[in-house]
């Protein structure tokens, strides 16, 4: 792959497909992009986004307790690619959370089950998990918490915001491949709530104004607007390229932004 520098202009097609072209070459690097809403296909790779165990209405009145199973699974359906997902954190009006701590709470809620979809989960949806619980299950290693991080390496935040953050593939040596068997990969699988969660976490979680009772009770003042987590699957080409650090800075380059890696 040759160093020199890249002019590169990405194109918006019909169909919201997204190429980006190496103006100073005649190398084009084909790339594909899926959202659970949206899929963005570029000829010679193909990756799917779903989630196969959530259904619409499947986040709605979450009380402490609660286990839902959301497993946004991405899957090559075509060609050798670098792949990651996109992860933004928004509140109900759309807006990215900028709330450190409320930011932490939403991603404390988020498992990956080591068992999930065999005969013997280690999460299941008609058990209730304490903190304590949890926290047993991953010293133990049957779930981790905040993502699988055997496909996936955390790979910072988008700089200046902390509620768009980035998951790289790293299984198989971090090419995902749809030769057969075709590569498939699960960020998460469950959504948690804990059961002995009080008052404070579910207001904040819900992003409600809370005040203090005088026997101390947190009580809500404003309602909250609720969040959604928009996920986002992202791949490019790997053939050309030097490594998946090239890659991945391509794909930076083409969506204009820098990743902050020093933090979480």
């Amino acid at each position: 792959m040759k160093n020199n520098k890249r002019s590169l202009t990405l194109a918006v097609l019909a169909l919201a497909l997204i190429t980006v072209i190496a103006l100073n070459g005649t190398l084009a690097y084909f790339m594909d992009k899926d959202t659970v809403r949206n899929t963005f296909t570029m000829g010679k790779i193909k990756i799917s986004l779903t989630e196969p165990g959530w259904s619409d209405g499947d986040g709605l009145g979450l009380l402490p307790g609660n286990v839902r199973t959301k497993d946004p699974t991405v899957t090559a359906v075509s060609g050798e690619s670098y792949m990651r997902i996109r992860m933004e954190i928004v509140d109900g009006d759309g807006d990215l959370i900028a709330d450190a701590a409320r930011l932490a709470l939403i991603l404390d809620t988020l498992y990956y089950d080591t068992a999930f979809g065999t005969a013997q989960p280690n999460l299941r949806e008609t058990e209730k998990y304490a903190c304590a619980e949890l926290a047993a299950l991953v010293a133990q290693g049957k779930i981790q918490k905040g993502f699988n991080a055997a496909a996936f390496a955390f790979a910072g935040i988008k700089t200046g915001s902390p509620a768009v953050r980035y998951y790289h593939y790293r299984a198989n040596g971090g090419i995902f491949d749809a030769a057969a068997p075709a590569d498939k990969a699960v960020l998460f699988t469950h959504v948690v709530i804990p059961k002995d969660w009080n008052n404070r976490e579910i207001l904040e979680l819900n992003g409600c104004a809370y005040a203090l009772t005088p026997e101390g009770v947190p009580e809500a003042t404003a309602a909250g607007s609720g969040y959604s987590i928009i996920l986002t699957a992202e791949a490019i080409q790997s053939a050309e390229m030097a490594n998946a650090a090239e890659a991945f800075s391509l794909l930076d380059n083409a969506a204009g932004i820098t990743r902050d890696t020093s933090g979480t």
